[in-house]
């Protein structure tokens, strides 16, 4: 009787169809939808043809001179090859390139073997740490005994990766206390853990640098004094905390609660249930919304230039305000959105990967 039911079952079940069937059923199922995926298509193949033929076919490419590249009706490329330095660096001191170059890729280094590694929390923790304290003593130069570069002339892909990549670090831990404080703490707690979130989340980012560069020097005594760009990294950790919060928040009350009853029935603390049991749940669940506040939290980087901080958006400024190469503007802002979607795609696809392996999101206690 059961075997009945099933082979009725099976032979009831819709036939799968091809690959060409599938796509035809998607795109092509009536003359409205056939309409719009001919016309999506070749607006596609059209614009693909220009953008092409503008990067590629009539760019003029290698080294060269602004009047060289009027003879091309394409990209001038260049403008990169003579200016590549202003648009990465900015007036970093040319003779000492190699110090930021060397600081970014170490912090990369140390990110890529994080990523394969599925962050393991202690490591993660040691080997954060000392890449942020290899990148400042680079770029700063006296911890190392080199010559000293003050931080106004930290420009280009220095600052983002300064910025960028630890003020986001930085952020996470605080924001998963936030979160925990607001879920879990006391009332008072959980009050001025909440305000805090809903603050910093009402405020503009903008608003918040601003405070930190011109405001509150000036509420502070004229013998104290701090150097901008760490005031900027300041602003930025506590304004990223607030978005992890939130998203560790959600995760956290997806966790079902015979979760934690199950682990306080065999006698675990508090701190060991939510470190052994909770979190690595609920951090797990929080996967998409921690992606996109990382990516939100690097593209925000190019709003420091308003405060006088130069990212790659402002240094790329720079490399075209010469009045030779003011003309190709759109080279540069082309590579720099090139290398952006480069390193937020990597940051999706590394986040998808993590949801595939979400058991080793967070190894907690090795």
């Amino acid at each position: 009787m059961t075997e009945a039911i099933l082979m009725e079952e099976v032979s009831m079940a819709p036939p799968s169809l091809g690959r060409w069937q599938t796509v035809r059923a998607q795109f092509f199922q009536n003359r409205t939808a056939t309409f719009w995926t001919v016309l999506f298509g070749v607006s596609a193949a059209y614009s693909l043809f220009l953008l092409l033929d503008w990067s590629i076919f009539s760019a003029k490419w290698g080294p060269g001179t602004p009047a060289a590249c009027a003879d091309y009706s394409g990209a001038c490329w260049a403008f990169i090859w003579e200016k590549w330095s202003v648009i990465l660096l900015g007036s970093f001191p040319r003779d000492q390139m190699w110090r930021p170059f060397a600081g970014v890729g170490l912090v990369l280094a140390v990110l890529f073997l994080l990523a394969r590694l599925r962050w393991p929390a202690r490591l993660s923790t040691c080997l954060l740490i000392f890449a942020f304290a290899a990148l400042f003593s680079l770029l700063d130069g006296r911890p190392l005994g080199l010559e000293q570069v003050n931080m106004v002339r930290w420009h280009g892909i220095a600052v983002v990766t300064f910025l960028g990549v630890f003020s986001l670090v930085a952020a996470f831990p605080l924001g998963i206390l936030l979160a925990l404080a607001r879920v879990d703490g006391p009332p008072v707690l959980s009050w001025c853990a909440a305000g805090y979130i809903e603050v910093i989340r009402s405020i503009p980012l903008v608003m918040l640098l601003f405070f930190g560069i011109f405001v509150l020097p000036l509420l502070l005594p004229a013998s104290m004094s701090y150097e901008p760009l760490l005031a900027t990294l300041l602003a930025l950790i506590l304004f990223h905390a607030a978005y992890f919060a939130e998203g560790v928040r959600g995760g956290l009350q997806a966790v079902p609660d015979g979760q934690r009853e199950a682990g306080e029935s065999l006698g675990l603390g508090y701190v060991t249930v939510i470190r052994k049991i909770v979190l690595p749940q609920a951090l797990s669940v929080s996967i998409p919304a921690m992606t996109n506040t990382i990516i939100g939290g690097l593209k925000d980087t190019s709003l420091v230039a308003i405060v006088g901080i130069f990212d790659l958006l402002a240094t790329t400024r720079m490399a075209y305000s010469d009045p030779e190469w003011q003309r190709f503007a759109y080279e540069g802002l082309f590579v720099l959105g090139v290398l952006y979607l480069v390193v937020c795609t990597a940051i999706s696809h590394h986040s998808r990967v993590m949801e595939q392996h979400v058991a080793g999101w967070l190894t907690i206690g090795k």
